[in-house]
């Protein structure tokens, strides 16, 4: 492998390794009644802008990883769908922002 490649897979390992804390977070956020309105939304914004930061940086990864090699169709499609798999993450953190104005705006 070159070392291109090796950043690369080392790239979708943060990505990969990344998403769950931040899950977490945002729960933790929802929890958190001492915050003010002010500070809950900028925590769910750098929460979502967290999310596609990683969406991209996968998406980017990915097309690295498809112009360096054939790889076969399954594994391309694996990938698009890992990536893919973000998507509604961070819809459904745009959902929970939505509710949490509802309740403490």
């Amino acid at each position: 492998m070159t070392l291109e490649t090796d950043i690369a897979l080392g790239m979708l390992q943060l990505v990969a390794l990344s998403v769950p804390p931040i899950a977490v977070l945002i729960r933790m956020l929802r929890g958190a009644d001492d915050l003010s309105w002010r500070l809950r939304k900028l925590s769910f914004g750098l929460a979502v802008t967290s999310v596609l930061s990683f969406i991209g940086a996968g998406a980017a990864v990915v097309a690295f990883l498809l112009s360096q090699a054939a790889l076969p169709t399954t594994l391309v499609v694996g990938m698009t769908l890992a990536i893919l798999g973000l998507v509604p993450f961070a819809l459904f953190t745009g959902v929970l922002y939505v509710e949490h104005k509802r309740s403490y705006a």
